[in-house]
Formats: structure tokens, C-alpha cells, sequence
């Protein structure tokens, strides 16, 4: 299994047959075959192995025989924690980074860390430093996803999360702002590096709420790190864009605009699924 191998551009190979974001609201897929995505509404989808998988049966049925088709699942931002690290000394041998790293996220992953499958990008700062961005998944979170999917006669070759994927719809050196479902998640990129990264339900789902989030994200930027975004993208929000638009122009000169993919329309239900897709290069 390939979980997290790469967090920007992370395709490399021509993507399965079929791909799958799987979110609080529904379904969201892509099949080479018919082109385009979909979105399947499921009120209060439950990751539950047996009603997850004749959800997919239903999306996607099987054409008969014994044979798994293979696709790639993107998961819910909640479902994984992504950490940023950062090390003055990391050592060369793989063994000794992840032991490095597991020791690192016990200080702050509320699951089992030493049996949590454990994806890892290192960036080199020269010397022997090393930035890294750590994507973690508890075993118990996981299972019942690959378990729904086999029951609906796939492989789940790739899995990964859908900030990660949605990253690639990222423009340099701007904030991503995704609310999907209570979750909402911040990624901030300086230059085309993830440097930023939080994810938290929030209560109510008010704008004051994710001000209470973004602000002090800003104000950091500017006070410890000297960074200005050049704009921040925004995805999901709803009626509440217009709002926080123009809180934003007036009171940090900052313009907004929807994260944008050329495949078709972001939305909260799917921008991991055209992030993975653009990365893949389909049209």
C-alpha cells in the first residue's frame, strides 16, 4: 500500500480507472471511462466497512468475475494528522528517521504512535538540516476505508488525504482556506513549499470562527516569519465568502478568490479528487 509518497505532484504513474474523495457530505469520483467527476450525496456517511462499501457498489457496480479494480481513495483531512517538523541533525538511515520522527509525534497525536502508518517528505536546508512534512493515519482509522472498498470489489492501491491532494490547486506563496463538513483546514504555501498546515472542527461554523483561526495565523506570518500572502484562496465557505472577503481587503489588504482548478468547479466535496486528478494529468 502507498499511502502519502509524495505531497505535491504526487502522481507519477497514469492515474486507475477510478478515484474516490470520500467526505462527511458524500462521494465524490472520477472514472476514465465516462469522464468528468460526480459528486453523490450521502447525508451523515458513516465510515462503517459494510454501508460504505454498498454506497460504492451503487456509485461504481461491478461488471462480474473475481478480479479487483483498482482506484485511488482520498480520505477526509481529519482522517490523518500532518505535522511539520524541522531537524538540525537527521540522520541517513531510514530506520533512524522514523524512529526519529514516531518519538517526535508522541508528543501530539492523540493515537497509537508506533503502530500508525508513517509517510514522510523531506526538504534539505543545507548541512545535515532538514525540514519534513509528516503524514500519519492510525491503523483503526484506516481499516474500515480498505475494508469498504474491497467489499465493493476494489483495490485501494492509493490512499491518500484530500488536503494533501487539494495542495496541487495551490497557487505560490498564497493561503488555501477549505471548510468541508465542522473541518476546517489551513495550508499555508511560501513559495510552492507546504509551510503552514492546521486542521480543527470548528463548533458553530460562523465566520467569527474561522477568523479566530485565520487571524492569528496572519498575524504570525507577518510578526515571527516577515511573510505576507500574496492572496488567500478559499473553498467551501459558502455564503460566508462575501463576508470574510471583505473583512480581509479592508482590514489586511489581502485579496480572496475560489480555489480554482482547470478540470472544473472546487468545491468542499471535491477538491481533493481535482487535485489528485490534476496532478495526474487528466484533462
Amino acid at each position: 500500500m502507498s499511502i502519502f509518497e509524495s505531497l505535491r505532484n504526487l502522481v507519477q504513474d497514469p492515474p486507475p480507472a477510478f478515484a474516490f474523495e470520500i467526505g462527511p457530505a458524500g462521494i465524490a469520483h472520477w472514472q476514465a471511462t465516462s469522464g468528468g467527476s460526480r459528486f453523490e450525496p450521502i447525508p451523515d456517511l458513516t465510515v462503517d466497512a459494510d454501508l460504505l462499501g454498498a454506497h460504492l457498489r451503487q456509485i461504481a457496480p461491478t461488471a462480474g468475475g473475481n478480479r479487483r479494480r483498482p482506484a485511488s481513495v482520498i480520505l477526509p483531512d481529519r482522517a490523518a494528522r500532518v505535522t511539520l517538523m524541522d531537524f538540525d541533525s537527521f540522520p541517513r538511515k531510514a530506520e533512524e528517521q522514523v524512529s526519529l520522527i514516531r518519538f517526535r509525534l508522541k508528543r501530539t497525536v492523540p493515537f497509537d504512535v508506533d503502530t500508525a502508518i508513517l509517510r514522510y517528505q523531506a526538504r534539505p536546508r543545507g548541512g545535515n538540516k532538514v525540514d519534513l512534512t509528516v503524514a500519519a493515519v492510525a491503523v483503526e482509522t484506516i481499516a474500515p476505508y480498505e475494508a469498504a472498498f474491497r467489499n465493493a470489489g476494489f483495490h485501494p492501491g492509493y490512499i491518500t488525504v484530500a488536503a494533501l491532494t487539494a495542495a496541487n490547486l495551490a497557487a505560490p506563496d498564497t493561503i488555501t482556506l477549505r471548510l468541508n463538513g465542522p473541518t476546517l483546514t489551513l495550508s499555508h504555501f511560501e513559495g510552492t513549499e507546504l509551510s503552514l498546515y492546521r486542521c480543527l472542527e470548528l463548533q458553530e461554523g460562523t465566520l467569527d470562527e474561522v477568523l479566530n483561526v485565520l487571524e492569528p495565523t496572519l498575524a504570525y506570518l507577518e510578526d515571527e516569519r516577515k511573510l505576507k500572502p500574496a492572496r488567500i484562496d478559499l473553498c467551501g465557505l459558502g455564503a460566508m465568502a462575501a463576508d470574510l472577503e471583505h473583512h480581509l481587503m479592508a482590514n489586511w489588504q489581502l485579496p480572496v478568490q475560489p480555489l480554482r482548478s482547470r478540470i472544473g468547479a472546487v468545491e468542499s466535496n471535491n477538491a481533493g479528487l481535482l487535485g489528485y486528478l490534476e496532478a495526474a494529468g487528466v484533462n
